[in-house]
C-alpha cells in the first residue's frame, strides 16, 4: 500500500474537514423539492449531530442564564437585606423615641391633674441585687434642690422615696425595698396599713403590714397612698394585691403586693417637691375613721 506525504494527507483532511460543513449546510439549504439522494442522505446523517450540538449550546446557555440571574439576585438579595436592618433600627429608634414622648406627656397629665409641685428627673444608674432584680436607681438632681424623703412618682404610681442626696445626684429608695414605708390603704374597702418592701426574692414584691384579720381583702384589690404621713399625695397607685394569707393566731393578714411600677425599665420620673397637705382626718368630718392597726 502506497503511503502518501504528510503533508498530502495533512491537506487532505483539511479539504474534507470543510468540505462536510458545506455539503452539509447546502443540504439543508436546499428545498425538499431539489434534493437528491446525496443530500438526504447527508440530512439523515447531520440530523442526530445538529440535535446533540443544540441541545450542548443550549443547555450551556441556560446555565450561563441562570449564573448570571442568581448573581444578580445575591446581589439584590443582599442590598435588600442591608436595608431592610436600616429600616428596622431606624424603625425601633423611632418605637424609643414615641414610647419616651408618651411618657412624658403622662408625666405631664400627672402634674397637670394631681396640682402638684414637681421636678422631672432621668434615672442614670441602677444598684441590683444578687437577685438580678434592681433595689436602688440613681437619678441626674441633686442637693439643694432634691433633700432626703422627697416622694419619687411615675405616671404609673409610686416608685419610692429620696435616699439620699449628694452634688448633682441623688438615690431613690424604692417602694420594694425592705427599708422604704409607706402608709397605704386597700382602696376597696379603705383598709390601712404599712407597705414594705420584701427583700431575698428575683421578683418585685411589697408586703402589707398591720392589716387587721378581719378587714376584708381580695386578691387584686388596688393598694393606693392614705396620704396621712404628709409625704405622698392621697391616692397614688402602689400596687395590687397578689396573695393573701389569714392564720387563726396571728393578729394580722399577710399580704403581698405586686407593684404598680416596672422598677427595671422605669428611666423617666417626676420628685414632688411640695406635696399637699395631709387630708383632715376623717372622725373630724364626722364619718368613719380609716380602718386597720397602725403601731
Amino acid at each position: 500500500m502506497v503511503q502518501l506525504p504528510r503533508k498530502f494527507r495533512d491537506i487532505a483532511l483539511c479539504v474534507t474537514l470543510l468540505a462536510v460543513p458545506v455539503l452539509f449546510l447546502h443540504s439543508n439549504l436546499k428545498t425538499p423539492a431539489e434534493m437528491n439522494p446525496l443530500d438526504r442522505a447527508l440530512l439523515r446523517i447531520s440530523a442526530p449531530v445538529q440535535a446533540a450540538f443544540t441541545a450542548v449550546v443550549s443547555g450551556i446557555h441556560r446555565g450561563w442564564k441562570r449564573y448570571v440571574y442568581l448573581v444578580g439576585v445575591e446581589r439584590d438579595n443582599e442590598r435588600l437585606r442591608k436595608e431592610n436592618s436600616a429600616q428596622r433600627a431606624e424603625l425601633k429608634d423611632a418605637q424609643r423615641r414615641l414610647g419616651r414622648l408618651r411618657s412624658y406627656e403622662r408625666l405631664l397629665g400627672f402634674r397637670a391633674t394631681r396640682g402638684v409641685e414637681t421636678v422631672g428627673v432621668r434615672v442614670i444608674g441602677r444598684d441590683a441585687s444578687p437577685f438580678v432584680r434592681v433595689v436602688r436607681v440613681r437619678i441626674d438632681r441633686g442637693s439643694p434642690l432634691l433633700r432626703p424623703n422627697l416622694p419619687v412618682v411615675t405616671a404609673d404610681g409610686v416608685v419610692g422615696k429620696i435616699g439620699r442626696s449628694y452634688g448633682s445626684y441623688s438615690d431613690v429608695v424604692l417602694a420594694v425595698d425592705p427599708k422604704s414605708n409607706i402608709d397605704v390603704v386597700i382602696q376597696r374597702t379603705g383598709a390601712r396599713g404599712l407597705l414594705r418592701g420584701i427583700d431575698g426574692t428575683n421578683r418585685y414584691l411589697c408586703r402589707i403590714e398591720y392589716l387587721l384579720q378581719k378587714e376584708e381583702v381580695k386578691l387584686g384589690d388596688l393598694v393606693v397612698t392614705s396620704g396621712v404621713e404628709g409625704v405622698f399625695p392621697k391616692d397614688l397607685p402602689v400596687g395590687r394585691i397578689s396573695r393573701v394569707s389569714k392564720r387563726s393566731y396571728n393578729l394580722y393578714q399577710e399580704l403581698e403586693v405586686i407593684p404598680a411600677v416596672d422598677f427595671s425599665t422605669v428611666d423617666e420620673m417626676l420628685v414632688i417637691l411640695a406635696p399637699p397637705p395631709p387630708p383632715v382626718a376623717t372622725e373630724e368630718r364626722g364619718a368613719e375613721p380609716a380602718r386597720g392597726l397602725l403601731p
